[in-house]
């Protein structure tokens, strides 16, 4: 279906390229030539077309998208968090932490409880994640800094609540509206007076609600807080052991882990670009030498009504041009597609063009099929060979 696709945007380029009024004669006989042969062509521009959007995709995502996700980490992110921390134990973990010259970010209270209702309805039978699991619930008077305002007030009043950006979308809910939340002990609801758009990839404390101090009193609470520390497990050892109930989670493990598989991702790319390569180059030869006997015929026809060799020299070349230049389009339009909803839902990147596809993709596939096919065709035109040929 991808193939026929491709197949079909390349015809209607062509189609449009006839349209044109193109003063060259020979691009305008190399452009009916190839609208002549409507299967033919069909077959070379999606079998190319294809292949230059396959190495394209492989070179992006081997040169830029994975080093750009790499990149997008803080450097000084924290690489552990501190989970569970009872309220009692905030000012001995402070005092711990400070003693061994590393300081704790801002630490959060944390109520768990699920979200039941938006507006009096209940939210049974909704299949959104946030929806089929304890919500981290948490108040704070200070908004977050990485967590800017998309729309309302802040700080919420009482009786107010912040939701997360993303969750607000998929779940419908707007400024104004209710949601209604079952803890523990309680159910309790709030009216949302801001949306905020908050940062997953920020390695910092980020919850889908937030509350005014004092709303969820007398729910049960625990703290989290997070550091950084890069000088050994001496100190991690000491903190399990003065501290046994707080459960210490070392992200330095995980994105360590998570580099080693993007650095085999990488190199199954590598490997990947050259087989699509090779592959590529002989289906370029095979697609070119099979035109080769019907092109011959048409330049004995040609020559017989008059047509010097240098008109079906560059009649060749135009055509084998035109053929690489359309399947270059053809590539970089399927390319860019692929590349935005990677960019933007794989790796939650913002979509920006990419001028070199553009470019690289029509240059390099006009290139190529000119050397290749041009330079097969012209040994048809060497001497005797035309007729000799074509009478055998």
């Amino acid at each position: 279906m991808l193939a026929l696709l491709c197949g079909l945007v390349g015809w209607g380029l062509l189609w449009l390229l006839k349209r044109l009024t193109l003063k060259a004669l020979p691009l305008r006989l190399a452009v009916n030539r190839l609208l002549r042969q409507p299967w033919s062509t069909l077959s070379q521009l999606a079998a190319f077309s294809l292949s230059f959007m396959l190495l394209a995709l492989l070179l992006v995502l081997r040169g830029d998208l994975l080093d750009r996700w790499q990149q997008q980490l803080p450097p000084q992110s924290p690489n552990y968090f501190l989970i569970n921390i009872a309220p009692e134990q905030i000012v001995p973990v402070k005092t711990f932490l400070a003693e061994h010259q590393t300081r704790a970010a801002e630490f959060y209270p944390i109520v768990r409880a699920r979200l039941t209702q938006i507006n009096g309805q209940s939210t049974d039978g909704n299949k959104d994640e946030a929806l089929n699991r304890e919500l981290n619930l948490t108040w704070s008077e200070q908004r977050p800094d990485h967590n800017p305002l998309v729309a309302g007030s802040w700080p919420p009043k009482p009786g107010e609540v912040s939701i997360e950006e993303g969750l607000a979308q998929r779940l419908g809910i707007k400024i104004g509206d209710t949601v209604t939340f079952t803890g523990d002990t309680q159910e309790f609801s709030a009216k949302v007076s801001s949306v905020r758009k908050v940062d997953w990839e920020s390695l910092r404390p980020n919850f889908f609600f937030i509350f005014p101090a004092g709303a969820l009193d007398g729910q049960p609470q625990s703290w989290l807080t997070s550091f950084r520390w890069d000088n050994g497990p001496a100190m991690l050892t000491q903190l399990n052991r003065e501290f046994p109930t707080v459960s210490l989670l070392d992200i330095g493990a995980i994105l360590r882990q998570v580099g080693q598989v993007l650095s085999q991702v990488s190199r199954a790319l590598e490997v990947m670009v050259g087989l699509v390569t090779a592959c590529g180059v002989l289906l370029l030869l095979a697609q070119v030498q099979v035109g080769m006997r019907q092109r011959h015929q048409e330049l004995v026809v040609w020559r017989t009504l008059g047509a010097g060799k240098s008109l079906l020299r560059a009649t060749l070349w135009a055509e084998f041009a035109l053929l690489g230049l359309v399947s270059g389009l053809v590539a970089a339009i399927g390319a860019e597609v692929a590349l935005a909803m990677l960019q933007t839902k794989v790796f939650d990147f913002p979509w920006a063009p990419d001028w070199r596809l553009w470019v690289l993709l029509p240059l390099t596939g006009a290139v190529l099929l000119s050397l290749c096919g041009g330079g097969l065709g012209l040994r048809l035109l060497k001497g005797k060979a035309l007729f000799r040929q074509f009478s055998q």
